[in-house]
């Protein structure tokens, strides 16, 4: 059972971006002119956009459900609040692609704009910010373990993922944010599926482990209460 929920909440993940890496390809081809160094995957879904509903709800909703999914899934089996907590933070991706689906930005993803840009614009930060501290939160996790590869790799992680919101604030930044949120994008998706794999079953391990060392301490006793009953009836 351990092997399959590290199978599924990471395959979950997987899918989610393959859909993203799909959808973009193929929205984008619909869209004279869009540009994957510049544009924001957020402009293939932006208000009055050609096929602007497809996108948010046969691309942007399904991807936020799925990350939602893998992650509840983990934090089901959370050993501890603080691991429950990162989890929760990390879930800020899939919270991203929702809230896109439901607010689209207007023409262009400017930074300032209608109502619904600016619904939009929190929702990327809460994305990007939330997903960058989880990984860090996440690296405190594997560092108090003494597993120092996850550790690194997870700090490295939140680091690529923060300084990629703060290049997309940008105005300098503004005619290669498509680049730089891609890139942000993979560190993102790559990230959360090692969580997933990396946590999925570690309470269930847990409570096998205790449960044994508790089997044991049974044995234990049932041995000690037994012995003297034995040697009181000359056995």
């Amino acid at each position: 059972m351990r092997v399959r929920l590290h199978s599924f909440s990471a395959a979950l993940v997987l899918v989610a971006a393959a859909l993203v890496l799909f959808g973009t390809l193929y929205f984008a081809s619909l869209r004279p002119g869009y540009s994957h160094s510049s544009n924001t995957i957020s402009e293939l879904g932006e208000a009055g956009a050609p096929n602007a509903h497809q996108v948010a709800f046969g691309f942007f909703l399904p991807v936020g459900l799925l990350v939602w999914l893998a992650l509840w899934l983990v934090r089901r089996g959370a050993s501890d609040r603080y691991t429950s907590f990162a989890l929760i933070t990390l879930s800020c991706l899939g919270t991203g692609y929702v809230m896109a689906a439901f607010f689209p930005c207007d023409s262009g993803a400017p930074f300032y704009g209608s109502w619904r840009t600016q619904i939009h614009n929190v929702a990327g930060f809460i994305d990007y910010e939330g997903t960058g501290i989880g990984f860090l939160l996440i690296s405190r996790y594997f560092a108090r373990r003494k597993t120092t590869i996850q550790a690194v790799a997870f700090l490295v992680a939140g680091v690529l993922v923060l300084v990629g919101l703060a290049l997309l604030s940008l105005e300098a930044t503004f005619h290669i944010r498509g680049m730089i949120q891609r890139f942000t994008e993979v560190v993102q998706f790559t990230g959360v599926f090692f969580v997933c794999y990396s946590l999925s079953g570690k309470k269930t391990a847990n409570k096998s482990l205790q449960a044994t060392r508790d089997g044991g301490s049974s044995s234990a006793i049932a041995e000690d209460v037994i012995r003297p009953a034995c040697l009181s009836s000359g056995r």
